[in-house]
Formats: C-alpha cells, structure tokens, sequence
C-alpha cells in the first residue's frame, strides 16, 4: 500500500539548540504527549551534521529501513508503522508499538516506541523515547538496549504532517 507524500519546510526554528547536548537538556523540559495526541503521520528530521545524518541513514539501509521517511501513529495511540519513500510515494514498511516506560534520558516516565518480535531481531533492541517539542512537532531520543551503549541517544524530530479529508 503507497501513501501520498507532502512535503513541508521544517517546523524547528533556527534557534532551536543544535547540539547533541543541548538537545539532550531540551529533550529533559519537555511533556510526555498522551496516546490519543498522536495518532496521525509524522515526517521525521535527522539532527546533526551532514556526515552523521548520512550514516544514520546509511545505518538505516543496511537495516531495512532504506528511505525513511517517518512514522505514522495508529488511531488509539497503541501502534504503528514507519514509513518509506518507494517509487509511487510512501510505503509502510517496519511496524512498532507504544509503550509506558521509564525515560533513560532523564528517569521520568516516558512514551516509548519499541518494536514487536515481527519487526525483525534487528529493531527489537531500539526504542525511541518521544515528548512534545511544539504543538506538531516531537523531539525523539532513540537508543539501544544493549550493554554499554544504553546511555548512548541520538536524537530527531517528527513533524506532524496535515490531514487530508
């Protein structure tokens, strides 16, 4: 099944923090979001410098998640899938699910983006933390949930895209 795509200028303001830092210290001020906010489809914004942003999504590639684009959030804020640019437009390619945790960027609780065993062993250690940066826009923090690299995050942004009725 092929989404359409739109396509929007970024929603961070250029005064936004742009190091991996003060995204860190931005992410610990911000509100967990509550399930039935974020049912809908997010365009997602690598964060960094130009070589980092391409070997994540090189990263991404050899994971089976070449052309990310983002993710859409399910109606009832339970699961969803993340999305890809195919030939045609967007494609739903590696599904996740939503769950209650504890944040391991600062201990609050947190919304957290897992992947279920059908995502592929390869997901199955990333989760993605997310709290609400501005009224369409989600900062995420992802990490690994493996020894010695748990403290390690990177993180990115998902802007909410329009509905289309």
């Amino acid at each position: 099944m092929s989404l359409p795509s739109l396509s929007l200028p970024s929603l961070v303001p250029v005064t936004q923090p742009r190091r991996y830092g003060e995204w860190r210290a931005l992410f610990r001020t911000l509100p967990t979001p509550a399930r039935d906010t974020l049912p809908g489809r997010y365009r997602g914004e690598l964060l960094g410098p130009a070589w980092f942003q391409g070997l994540v999504r090189q990263g991404l590639g050899l994971l089976g998640l070449r052309g990310w684009w983002g993710k859409d959030f399910a109606a009832g804020g339970r699961d969803g899938v993340n999305l890809v640019r195919r030939e045609g437009g967007l494609s739903r390619s590696v599904p996740l699910v939503l769950r209650d945790g504890v944040s391991r960027v600062d201990g609050r609780a947190s919304l957290q983006v897992e992947y279920p065993r059908g995502a592929g062993w390869q997901w199955r250690p990333f989760v993605d933390e997310v709290r609400w940066l501005e009224g369409h826009t989600l900062l995420a923090m992802t990490h690994l949930e493996l020894p010695l690299v748990r403290h390690l995050v990177i993180p990115f942004l998902l802007h909410r895209e329009p509905t289309l009725h």
